[in-house]
């Protein structure tokens, strides 16, 4: 069977959505549902989107816009959720609450229904000893430390309810500042002497200008500091082999690259542990291992991997994704500058905004920072 190449986006985390390259012919023309209600302040959101098939290596989400949708819990409470940006349907009252069971309704501009199980949303254990161990990987290169295989590792102890069935998700984010130099961009242009030569041409946001080939400084630089947000790429879910007395010890969570840019300053973690339910938890141990064996996909065929949501309608586009209702925990832990055992050189020269150094930077500074 021949299996085409297709892109889901994924929300790993509540801002963050992430590519998931699969082969599968399954997902064809598929809309993509990934939506959360926790027992946390919202806003909660829900991102729809269509699979999006590899052409030219060019990736573009497109987003389902115009449609209608409505979490509902199993006591007749519901709200409609408002569409703030392409694909990004949000709430603004509901929270979810232990005990109770919610759904999600979705109805296309086009006439297609959607409906999830019904999912009850269970309480989830705490967590201790959130850590880090250093792991060097690759001896270190003095004249180009912008990469590396060198980095931190990050444990934790769980605490697993009886209720939870054996059954935890994590996921973290990660938080680091650049700076860049978007003043030094230049522009080749030919001489007189019909050689090309490079002329400063400043970032206008770097606040400096050319005047008569020299930099001048004409106002403060608004886009040379920038905080970069990272997401886990794999999803983390318990094994019930290494539940021992309603604990998990040293559960691995994610590997943090320690280069020039990363650690410019530090690094801010935050990790949470998610209750999830049986349908979630199977969707996302089909998208786990989807994605650590991904260099065998052309050799065997992928699980199927649809999720919790169903058509109501005739016809309808096939659908992938899920909604879950999950109680969360977390916590947070600093990795510092120092804490690489090896001299960091300073960060490269980027001569560019520091918004496009990076998908997810953002110049507005973060109150945890």
């Amino acid at each position: 069977m021949k299996y085409s190449r297709f892109i889901i986006f994924f929300l790993l985390l509540d801002s963050c959505v992430s590519p998931y390259d699969i082969n599968s012919s399954q997902y064809h023309q598929s809309i993509v549902v990934e939506g959360m209600i926790t027992d946390q302040p919202g806003p909660h959101v829900v991102k729809i989107s269509k699979a999006v098939q590899i052409r030219d290596q060019v990736l573009k989400t497109e987003w389902v816009t115009g449609a209608t949708v409505i979490i509902k819990d199993d006591i007749g409470n519901s709200e409609t959720l408002v569409e703030k940006s392409s694909g990004n349907y949000y709430a603004s009252t509901i929270q979810g609450m232990i005990g109770r069971s919610y759904s999600l309704v979705i109805s296309t501009k086009s006439g297609e229904s959607y409906e999830s199980s019904r999912e009850r949303l269970l309480p989830v254990g705490d967590f201790t000893d959130l850590r880090a161990e250093f792991q060097m990987n690759q001896e270190t290169n003095y004249l180009d430390q912008v990469k590396s295989r060198n980095g931190f590792k990050i444990f934790l102890n769980s605490e697993v309810l009886p209720s939870q069935e054996s059954r935890v998700w994590w996921r973290w984010t990660g938080t680091f500042e650049i700076l860049t130099y978007p003043q030094f961009r230049t522009r080749p242009v030919p001489n007189r002497s019909g050689l090309t030569v490079l002329v400063p041409d400043p970032v206008p946001c770097s606040g400096f200008i050319n005047r008569s080939g020299a930099l001048v400084q004409a106002s403060p630089c608004t886009c040379c500091i920038c905080w970069v947000t990272q997401y886990n790429q794999i999803p983390e879910i318990s094994d019930p082999r290494f539940i021992n007395n309603g604990r998990i010890d040293n559960q691995y969570i994610g590997f943090i690259e320690t280069n020039v840019r990363t650690f410019y300053d530090k690094y801010y973690l935050e990790v949470e542990q998610l209750s999830v339910s049986q349908a979630v938890y199977d969707f996302w141990k089909k998208v786990k291992i989807q994605k650590e064996n991904s260099s065998n996909l052309f050799q065997t065929p992928p699980p199927k991997t649809s999720g919790n949501i169903t058509a109501l309608s005739a016809d309808a586009t096939p659908v992938i994704g899920y909604f879950s209702a999950s109680s969360v925990v977390k916590h947070s832990i600093v990795l510092k500058r120092e804490d690489v055992p090896y001299h960091l050189n300073p960060i490269d020269t980027l001569a560019i905004s520091c918004t496009d150094a990076y998908k997810f930077s953002s110049t507005s500074k973060p109150t945890f920072w």
